[in-house]
């Protein structure tokens, strides 16, 4: 998520004090602080409390793994897993304030979650932070702030927040977390993001990335404005080449990554458009760093407004760069939205999606509408203007007038396209239409 600038003096103090009692007063509630320690040989984590425990409690649960992955340095602890919650205890049942744990620096899925571990083929490691958060005895929704460490030896370093560090570091982490990278392998340090590609990747696949990630940053850059955020972006992918066959992609706070748990990427390349769906991955996932989305779209049940227009933007990122062997994918891929909006909306309207829990529609039908909007803008301006226009415009509405989500953006576009066209957009994102699929078509021909 992108942190807004403040651009008042005044109200920067005030929010400033703001931020510091939330982070401070968040911190002193989790009472834990977390040290993770890296070195060529062991990966482990030190807990303390600021006050005696009788178990620490963790924030997340999906299963009972860490019983079988974290083992306590010392033998009169364990990992215990109770009524769906993990938690480490004394075996003797005393309070403690200290605790130190090795674990498994292998990836492992969990349902519902972020791998804890993401292993680079050369040793280096992803740690998800989020994994890592606990309590003392048992953690509320309120627990929210932890003090985290990390120290690293020789020649390693770890990136965290935007920026390598060749130097133990502490800093606060909230919420979900972030993922941190601990190894030797040099990042590809641009002015405006981080990127750490697995040298040990298929040469084809390494090649695309490296040379995608920073022309995508770049033209997303020069289309709709540098990343507002104080954090520098930060691209990550993995590849534990060891046997497996699951592959893990996704985002946090100003990062993007997938991972690759399988020793056949080789095999993998020989697919039709594996590449393609990769780099459409990150060109997607690296838009919304310069979207703004976070200040403009709160309401889940608009999430088509910044979704679909990342795969849309994905689409024309991909279009610039790859001429010549993207037209068709993208043909396709318009194609299977079209088909899969049409049949999530036989079943309800899309702003209902989000409440029946079907967020791919936001996608698939977001795709169709903003690709209508860009055609009709290039169209009806002879090709002056564009989707970029529009966007760029719905930011400045709602920075300097507050007027954002669905409202918002349905006025800004009123300016670029026809009304019919205009006011048949709206109809599908908020109308139960009796033939999504002919209703689409009708679009398409105005």
């Amino acid at each position: 998520m992108e942190l807004n600038l403040m651009k008042a003096v005044h109200y920067f103090s005030f929010f400033a004090c703001l931020y510091f009692l939330f982070q401070t007063s968040a911190f002193a509630k989790a009472d834990v602080n977390i040290q993770i320690n890296k070195s060529v040989e062991t990966l482990s984590l030190i807990y303390t409390t600021g006050t005696p425990a009788q178990k620490i409690a963790f924030v997340n649960s999906p299963n009972d793994s860490r019983t079988k992955r974290w083992k306590p340095v010392n033998n009169e602890f364990e990992v215990v897993y109770e009524k769906h919650q993990e938690f480490i205890q004394r075996i003797d049942g005393k309070a403690f304030n200290h605790v130190q744990l090795s674990l498994t620096p292998t990836y492992k899925h969990l349902p519902k979650s972020y791998a804890p571990i993401a292993p680079f083929s050369d040793g280096g490691v992803l740690i998800h932070t989020g994994r890592l958060f606990a309590c003392i005895d048992l953690c509320s929704d309120d627990d929210n702030g932890w003090k985290i460490k990390i120290e690293v030896e020789g020649n390693a370093h770890f990136i965290a927040n935007g920026k390598v560090n060749y130097q133990s570091e502490n800093w606060l982490g909230y919420d979900d977390g972030q993922y941190v990278y601990i190894g030797q392998q040099k990042p590809i340090d641009e002015p405006t993001f981080l990127a750490m590609i697995d040298q040990g990747l298929p040469e084809k696949m390494k090649m695309e990335l490296s040379q995608s990630l920073p022309k995508t940053m770049t033209f997303f850059e020069s289309h709709l404005g540098e990343n507002s955020s104080s954090v520098k972006p930060m691209l990550f992918a993995s590849y534990s080449n060891k046997k497996g066959k699951d592959i893990q992609g996704g985002v946090l706070p100003n990062q993007v990554f997938i991972h690759w748990d399988m020793d056949n990427l080789d095999e993998k390349l020989k697919e039709k458009n594996f590449i393609n769906r990769t780099l459409w991955m990150f060109a997607h996932e690296a838009s919304h760093f310069y979207q703004d989305s976070a200040s403009l779209v709160s309401d889940k049940s608009e999430s088509w407004i910044h979704e679909g227009n990342a795969e849309w933007l994905s689409a024309i990122a991909l279009r610039e760069f790859y001429p010549e062997i993207i037209e068709l994918f993208i043909s396709k891929k318009l194609n299977q939205a079209k088909s899969d909006c049409a049949n999530a909306l036989t079943k309800y309207s899309l702003e209902d999606a989000a409440r029946k829990g079907n967020y791919r529609s936001y996608y698939q039908c977001g795709i169709i509408i903003h690709s209508l909007i860009d055609k009709k803008t290039r169209e009806l301006s002879k090709g002056k203007q564009s989707i970029f226009n529009v966007w760029n415009d719905f930011k400045e509405q709602g920075k300097n007038k507050g007027k954002t989500g669905a409202v918002g953006f349905w006025a800004v576009t009123e300016k670029y396209i026809s009304s019919d066209m205009l006011q048949g957009l709206k109809n599908l994102t908020t109308d139960k239409l009796a033939d999504p699929e002919n209703y689409i078509n009708q679009l398409e021909s105005l």
